[in-house]
């Protein structure tokens, strides 16, 4: 108690000090918990299951005369995982096969529930080792039964049983009445599973509500996992797999098969972007943490000469080296207590924003299994934090009592500040790479005009009527239709050449007449689509082909003729425009409907939504801003540019508050050595100088190693895309120049005052 009352008056004597102390630890804090705590939950992916060490996942690569087509997969055949189980029933305890091939949407009476579903058979549970909290997983044997995960089941039948009762649900366009036979508990948001259920339909509905193939000619459209008895066996399995299922595969199916099993614990690290911003986090993490460490570290070393004579007195008391160290360890635990008290208060104000840059809910993010990340950052610092001061005040001798204590420890001070202007270097850096990556991403002209275009997709039996409705309307300036986007075409033709040989198969859409000049594409030869059989293709195609000329008038096995050259142009998720492309023409109006809306967009997409649900309430038509999908594909490294850039503002708030402590110390130390040089005829440039070089003869290297490891770790970030950026030179060189000059301007603006001071005011106490 005799330590905690010593420390509270010590912390309320330095008020001023002891505020800036709280105010940096929280906000480096806050940021190194939160960047820690996303790493956990990445590291804990796929934990949850029973026994997660014992579950994988089937792969299955198709092949062709032994060599494999296009790699492996994690999609397999319907029949594979039990045939697994049935060859290996020694080493495997159950299978089990699922998909998610359908909808998410159900109906009860009015209301609509948006559910994530999949479906399953009875071993689903048993083998992902979910907990079933009711019903019996064997009535997944009957068709359109239907279990419901926790938060689900709560949703729509409240504090009700859900048990017995129905829900309706679309399978193969049949809207189907499915009978609630379970609830099992949730599975988490740290899961790879392809779709996350919230839902799990009997597979026998496939069988009694569509025509699909199932068995060897099921496609590899599954998801399929095994559950061993022992993880070892899994050498074992992959040796024997291929061999075992290929007799089992009926000959006149032609296929051949690469059958392996992976631990389902270790896909998600196993994917290298996923390594790479793990990597990219710790890093900033560790700066973030380390800096914020050492900042308070230098606060505490820089009011040494002025705390040395009450250490002195503690001494004369009768207070030990250990008991002086006790102190500040308690001091540290109590700004540190003080800083968490303030983290709470900002978690509470911006938790909406935190958790928009944690792409999860807050309370996901520091549930109990990830705790051991926040609580280990917090335990460094106080470590670091209390350990290296307490050590240094506690070997003040017992003479400061008597004389002024002139010992500045620079040599401490000056280590630090080197690593924390170097970590500043280093997140600057790293912010202006997310900076320029984002805005390339999203601004750089891919070949077409998305601005102020909205999109839906819709299966209408008159199409026309909408259309119709749409050109009448006074904020809509033109309509046009696809079948497939800009956003994205797929790639369900094979094209062959002259003999028959597959060659290669080319991004595919349909247009309208109006399309390629409402979306903004331009030819570089030839003409617009105006009749059947016509063809637009792109360059790459033209080359693939290995066509003399511009390609015009050249035949594509039996679907068209050639008639324009698409100029370049690019998908938003490409890099350029190296993907065959094939357009077709279409008299009628496609699936995807495009309407270019006059400004302001935003407001014109609101009144055109509600539009359509007075004019079309049962079809649930609702347009979506092509730019803005367009931007989410790049939301992840929008998301990392709003974190860098916290981080930045957080790390220079820091260094500044360390540095106003550095050069209070000094100028405290170096007073009356300033006052003389003054009285000797030094300008107040002179004295700047001084004090400047000084801090510029640790800043320049530290902040140039920094730069130089931004870059580097910029590769590595940058390396997970493919449109990307070279990295800009120049632009390091700026942040570095900018930084330094930030740092100079700290040191004269708080020691403008003692250069311009009366020197006799400095040495009128000697």
């Amino acid at each position: 108690m005799r330590h905690l009352y010593y420390t509270l008056q010590t912390l309320l004597r330095g008020r001023g000090s002891n505020i800036i102390k709280v105010i940096s630890l929280s906000l480096g804090l806050l940021m190194s918990v939160f960047l820690f705590a996303r790493i956990a939950f990445e590291l804990s992916f796929d934990n949850f299951y029973h026994e997660p060490e014992n579950l994988y996942i089937v792969k299955t690569g198709w092949m062709n005369k032994g060599v494999l087509s296009g790699g492996e997969g994690y999609n397999t055949i319907q029949t594979i995982p039990a045939t697994i189980a049935e060859e290996f029933p020694d080493e495997v305890q159950s299978a089990t096969t699922s998909c998610s091939l359908f909808g998410k949407e159900y109906r009860l009476g009015e209301h609509k529930f948006m559910l994530p579903t999949v479906m399953a058979d009875t071993l689903y549970f048993a083998t992902l080792g979910i907990e079933v909290l009711e019903g019996n997983p064997q009535e997944l044997a009957n068709p359109d039964a239907i279990f419901l995960s926790h938060t689900s089941a709560r949703t729509i039948f409240g504090s009700e049983s859900p048990l017995g009762k129905t829900l309706n649900y679309s399978i193969g366009g049949t809207t189907v009445p499915m009978l609630v036979k379970g609830v099992y508990a949730d599975v988490p948001l740290n899961t790879e599973l392809y779709t996350r259920p919230e839902a799990i339909v009997s597979f026998p509905s496939i069988e009694r509500h569509t025509r699909w193939s199932l068995g060897w000619n099921s496609g590899g459209n599954y998801d399929g996992y095994v559950r061993l008895r022992n993880p070892a066996d899994a050498n074992k399995l992959n040796k024997h797999l291929s061999v075992a299922i290929a007799r089992h595969i009926p000959e006149e199916s032609g296929l051949e098969l690469k059958v392996t099993v992976e631990p389902m614990r270790s896909r998600h690290l196993a994917k290298p972007t996923v390594r790479k911003m793990i990597w990219i986090m710790a890093l900033l993490g560790a700066v973030l943490l380390f800096t914020t460490t050492l900042n308070y570290v230098l606060i505490s070393i820089a009011s040494l000469t002025q705390r040395a004579k009450s250490i002195g007195v503690h001494k004369c008391s009768g207070a030990s080296e250990r008991s002086i160290f006790s102190m500040f360890l308690m001091e540290t635990a109590v700004v540190i207590l003080l800083a968490l008290l303030l983290i709470g208060v900002l978690v509470y104000v911006f938790h909406e924003k935190m958790e928009e840059l944690a792409s999860i809910p807050l309370s996901v993010l520091f549930a109990w299994q990830n705790l051991w990340a926040p609580l280990s950052v917090v335990a460094l610092l106080f470590l670091l934090g209390g350990c290296l001061p307490g050590i240094l005040f506690s070997r003040i001798p017992v003479t400061q009592v008597f004389h002024r204590y002139t010992s500045g420890r620079r040599g401490w001070k000056r280590v630090l500040l080197f690593i924390q202007f170097g970590g500043a270097a280093f997140i600057l850096g790293m912010m202006l790479v997310v900076f320029i990556q984002y805005n390339y991403a999203t601004g750089r002209d891919r070949g077409f005009r998305p601005e102020r275009v909205a999109y839906v997709y819709q299966r209408l039996e008159n199409p026309d009527n909408l259309r119709s409705v749409l050109l009448g309307l006074p904020y809509v300036e033109s309509v046009a239709s696809a079948s497939a986007s800009l956003l994205g075409f797929y790639a369900p033709h094979m094209v062959t050449d002259n003999q028959g040989n597959r060659l290669f198969s080319p991004r595919f859409s349909i247009f309208d007449t109006d399309y390629l000049d409402f979306i903004g594409l331009r030819l570089k030869a030839g003409k617009n689509l105006s009749g059947s059989g016509q063809l637009l293709v792109n360059r790459t195609f033209v080359e693939k082909m290995k066509w003399e000329g511009t390609g015009i008038g050249e035949h594509v096995n039996d679907l068209g003729t050639v008639v324009g050259i698409l100029d370049s142009f690019s998908f938003p998720l490409a890099p350029d425009d190296s993907d065959p492309v094939m357009i077709a023409w279409t008299e009628g109006i496609e699936s995807t409907l495009h309407v270019r809306l006059k400004k302001p967009f935003d407001d014109n997409l609101i009144r055109l939504n509600e539009e359509m649900q007075h004019v079309y309430p049962q079809n649930e038509l609702l347009f979506r801003s092509m730019e803005k999908e367009m931007r989410s594909y790049s939301e992840s490294v929008r998301i990392f540019r709003d974190v860098t850039l916290l981080a930045s503002v957080t790390i220079l708030f820091i260094i500044l508050m360390g540095l106003i402590g550095y050069v209070n110390d000094e100028i405290r130390l170096r007073s009356k050595e300033i006052a003389i040089r003054k009285v000797n005829g030094a300008e107040v440039s002179g004295v700047l100088r001084l004090l400047t070089r000084d801090v510029l003869w640790l800043a320049i290297p530290a902040v140039t190693i920094g730069t130089i490891g931004a870059f580097k770790a910029g590769e590595v970030w940058i390396s997970q895309f493919r449109d990307t950026i070279s990295l800009p030179v120049m632009g390091y060189m700026g942040v570095a120049v900018t930084l330094l000059m930030f740092i100079i301007m700290c040191v004269i603006i708080k020691a403008w005052h003692i250069a311009n001071e009366n020197p006799v005011k400095s040495i009128k106490s000697e």
